[in-house]
């Protein structure tokens, strides 16, 4: 931005920030002592730091830097925590409290620097912001009345590595009217990576970094406002349209030409906004940026952009730039419909970072969302949050109107206000309730209503449920993310809805990768058979420019539905890209794999497809990557497949290859590779846990969870419990890892009785924990400590130990008895010895054998095993848990044979957070 200081309107800016500047520094100086005196809270903590971030900058902007120093150095302190989501132990929280400290005397230097009755003015606005603002942070945040200055801050990007672009894998670009060629560099730029922001020009030395200072004490509390880096910017050959409404500055140049040769994104720039609309009417991008010589535009240009995305599936972002970064300008920009706002002047490493961001938060089939509220503040509140998510939103601020957008949207949830002109939320529900189409879609009232009855009289009118403002962006994110999920999967089940579709037999994209992601969150995942197949058409782009877009599509349908007719019955094809397929293959091994894909490469050639009585033959590139590769993680394995095609169809090649892992040592070096990863990770406390719901067949919502504990590599796998508790045992260091899941989960249900919202974990232990005498008094000590009531535990044990150790067991469970912790035995089959187990020890729960599950269910033997497990169970007044449950099929079969609860992904697969509503989801 250049410099104004000697405009007018430059001098009332700076004069009017310098006089509220003593006053915010205070609040900020209050809050964190706060922290520091009642103790921490991550959310807490991440709202502190978005405050201080534009508050240190705009110090700099107008000159202080005194005062921009001491922010900046409280921001680069707070940093680590908020990117590893954690909190400040003893000796850091003395070290910000002394930081806090340096800001008493700089507060005090600028008491003088507002006249008596601005200042008096400026006390009694902020002291009516303080009274309308919660200060029991880690209960709720208010959003304060400029709070859409925190989402133009966007937190540290982590530095990662481009995607490479495979050969053949650009789109041919739409050709715009008259728009400007892409300058051509002398020597190219690399491709685009995610670097992390340069830091501030005015910036001090910078503080320690996180790896530099002690270790954070982790909690499992996500922060209020997700801040997860993206993964890569295109996903396999889907390339996106980028269209650049640009005047040509040398800023809008580089950033073309990176881009450009990124070969990630299909480039369109145009120079004038009747060409952007001709454009966007024909060929809808995934971005749309707008250069600070077209702000007077934004509105239009917004408007633009609104109207196609109505008619898109996938996600449309708007990034504009301005030569100003004030609020007005913000709000301005906000109100257009832009998702980032860049304030000039700026870097182009970190606006490509940014257009990576917007990018990779794609989806391949959004949320919808209504938000029908009167308040135009609070719903662009709403808005902003769940668009940031990923999640495509429309705003109606009159409620008459909300019914016209039903039909039109087809939303799949509706935040609704309670109260508003004309017609209120109660009134406007039940008249939705009416229509055929939404009896069944989520209405969620969102109000600061404290009355339970006026709370009980809108659930009964129709609505879901209700959330009382003010709500966390992260609880708003989560509610509206969980209860839009459950609606597309009864959706599925209900009505004999089906993922596949019943023409092409092709199964929807999404559905597909998230049976990838079951298959790999499993206990035995390293035990999976099977693998991802990468299928793409050769000279896919050169055929499309041939016959056109429409030919082609229908081409590529006439493709889908030959491969889907020629795979197995449990292989599961769908369309991914715009010129390639995926095929999951859930059985077999490589060898197996590879003549599959073979066999289906030589079919297709010897196919002749018709378009338009024409006939084509096609040739495929495929790439394999087995299950047995242990990369744990989607995109990786996505990214595997993709190589392994671009490799196959190299001259010379057989257009078939198969993904391997460079070559590592021997079998016993992985070992003691996975456990020295293990001490590292119980000294950097860099372990995960996941959490699995447990629901009640039989009509209970008691809320229960299994927490599951993760291990990501160097290597960039996702170890599971079942691979890194043998390894712990054989290294002695499995009384270490018990420790750590155990205080990590009681952590988390201390959080949740501070929140009221009592909660029962699962939390398996190892046999060498229970026969250590220590280890039961810690336990009783930090269930003391914590006021937690033992009730809320259940500890879990594999029944294989408990034979074997049954004395140490014993002793272990009298102790957690008295303290009224649950016991629980795991692979539990029918059999005289397991039958008397449950006569000697005091369990509460037992989870039944894997056999007894999907497959297993379906022959007449087990599910009469599995019958009289229950009625043993039953009789010794013992609940029964059926883990690993996939389908409704297996659950209708458990609830005949009077299972209690069940466990898997047919209820929700294991995530970061407790997020699930039991009440809708137990079985009855």
């Amino acid at each position: 931005m250049q410099q104004q200081d000697d405009t007018q309107q430059a001098a009332e800016l700076r004069l009017a920030f310098l006089r509220h500047l003593p006053k915010r520094l205070e609040m900020l100086r209050k809050r964190g002592q706060r922290l520091c005196d009642q103790g921490w809270d991550i959310n807490a903590l991440t709202l502190l730091f978005r405050e201080i971030q534009p508050l240190a900058g705009a110090c700099g902007r107008y000159g202080l830097l005194d005062i921009g120093e001491h922010l900046f150095s409280i921001e680069r302190f707070l940093t680590p925590f908020v990117t590893l989501v954690s909190v400040p132990d003893q000796a850091q929280t003395e070290a910000f409290a002394a930081r806090l400290r340096t800001l008493e005397p700089l507060v005090a230097s600028l008491g003088g620097v507002a006249g008596p009755a601005e200042a008096e003015r400026t006390a009694s606005a902020t002291a009516g912001a303080v009274a309308r603002t919660r200060t029991d942070f880690p209960l709720s945040v208010t959003p304060p009345v400029d709070y859409w200055r925190r989402f133009a801050q966007h937190p540290p990007a982590v530095a990662r590595p481009s995607s490479p672009d495979p050969a053949g894998s650009r789109h041919t670009a739409p050709s715009p009217p008259a728009s400007r060629p892409t300058p051509v560099p002398t020597v190219p730029p690399p491709p685009i990576a995610v670097p992390p922001p340069a830091p501030p020009a005015a910036a001090p030395a910078p503080a320690p970094t996180a790896a530099a200072m002690p270790a954070p004490a982790r909690v499992n509390v996500e922060p209020a406002v997700a801040t997860e880096a993206p993964a890569t910017f295109s996903r396999g050959n889907e390339t996106r349209k980028v269209y650049h409404l640009s005047d040509g500055n040398p800023l809008a140049c580089e950033i073309d030409q990176k881009l450009d040769t990124s070969g990630n994104y299909e480039l369109t720039i145009l120079d004038n906004v009747e060409h952007l609309n001709e454009i966007l009417g024909a060929f809808p991008p995934h971005l749309v940026i707008v250069d600070a010589a077209f702000e007077d535009a934004l509105e239009s240009v917004g408007q633009l952009v609104k109207n196609a995305r109505v008619r898109v599936r996938h996600r449309l972002a708007l990034l504009s730039f301005s030569t100003s970064g004030e609020l007005p300008v913000r709000l301005r920009a906000m109100r257009a419909g832009a998702d980032a706002f860049v304030a000039l002047p700026a870097q182009a490493d970190d606006v490509a970072t940014r257009i990576g961001e917007l990018l990779a938060a794609d989806s391949a089939d959004p949320y919808r969302v209504l938000i029908v509220e009167d308040d135009r503040s609070q719903a662009i509140f709403a808005e902003s949050i769940l668009r940031k998510a990923g999640m495509t939103t429309r705003m109606v601020t009159d409620p008459l109107s909300a019914l016209d957008q039903l039909e039109e949207f087809r939303p799949e949830l509706i935040l609704m206000d309670l109260y508003m002109p004309a017609c209120d939320g109660m009134e406007l529900t039940s008249i939705i309730r009416e229509r055929e189409a939404f009896v069944s879609t989520p209405i969620v009232f969102l109000s600061g209503e404290q009355n339970q009855e006026k709370h009980f009289e809108a659930l009964d009118s129709g609505g879901d449920d209700f959330l009382s403002k003010p709500i966390r962006p992260k609880h708003l994110i989560s509610a509206v993310t969980n209860r839009v999920r459950r609606a597309r999967q009864l959706g599925r089940r209900g009505a004999g809805a089906s993922p596949r579709d019943p023409v092409s037999g092709l199964y929807q994209r999404a559905h597909v990768l998230d049976q990838v992601g079951a298959l790999l969150t499993r206990d035995d995942a390293s035990a999976v058979l099977g693998g991802l197949m990468y299928i793409e058409i050769d000279t896919a782009a050169r055929i499309r420019e041939r016959i056109g877009m429409l030919a082609f599509d229908a081409l590529l349908g006439q493709l889908g539905a030959f491969i889907a007719s020629h795979v197995g019955n449990h292989d599961l094809a769908t369309r991914y890209g715009d010129s390639s397929f995926l095929l999951l293959c859930p059985h077999g091994h490589e060898a197996a794999l590879t003549k599959l894909a073979t066999d289906l490469r030589d079919r297709v050639a010897r196919e002749t497809f018709d378009q338009d009585g024409r006939g084509y033959t096609l040739g495929l590139s495929i790439g394999i990557c087995s299950f047995a590769s242990n990369l744990g993680e989607v995109g990786a394995m996505l990214n595997a497949a993709e190589r392994a095609m671009t490799d196959a169809r190299r001259p010379g090649n057989s257009h078939v290859g198969t993904y391997h892992a460079e070559p590592t040592t021997a079998p016993a070096g992985t070992f003691q590779a996975l456990g020295e990863q293990i001490r590292a990770a119980l000294k950097a406390d860099s372990f995960q846990l996941l959490f699995q719901p447990i629901v009640a067949l039989q009509g209970a919502d008691t809320e229960q969870f299994q927490a599951l504990l993760r291990l990501a590599g160097s290597d960039g796998k996702l170890y599971t419990a079942t691979e890194i508790v043998p390894v712990a045992q054989r290294d002695e260091t499995i009384g270490e890892v018990d420790r750590w899941v155990m205080s990590r989960c009681l952590l988390v249900l201390a959080e949740r009785a501070r929140q009221q919202r009592k909660v029962r974990l699962f939390v398996s232990q190892s046999i060498e924990t229970a026969g250590d005498a220590q280890h039961a008094v810690w336990l009783k000590q930090m269930l003391e400590t914590r006021r937690l009531d033992g009730e809320h535990l259940a500890i879990e044990f594999r029944i294989a130990d408990a034979h074997a150790h049954l004395n140490d067991l014993s002793a272990f469970a009298a102790e957690m008895r008295k303290l009224g912790v649950h016991i629980a035995l795991s692979g539990f089959e029918a059999s005289a010895i397991a039958y008397q187990l449950l006569d000697v020890l005091p369990v509460s729960f037992i989870k039944v054998s894997p056999r007894y599950a999907d497959e297993g269910l379906r022959t007449p033997a087990t599910r009469e095993e599995l019958r009289q497990i229950v009625a043993q169970a039953h009789t010794r007044k013992k609940e029964v848990i059926a883990p690993r449950i996939e389908n409704a099929q297996s659950a209708a079969l458990l609830w005949t044979a009077g299972v209690d609860y069940i466990q898997g992904d047919f209820v929700q697969q294991p995530g970061q957070d407790l997020s699930f509503d039991f009440q809708a989801a137990s079985i009855h």
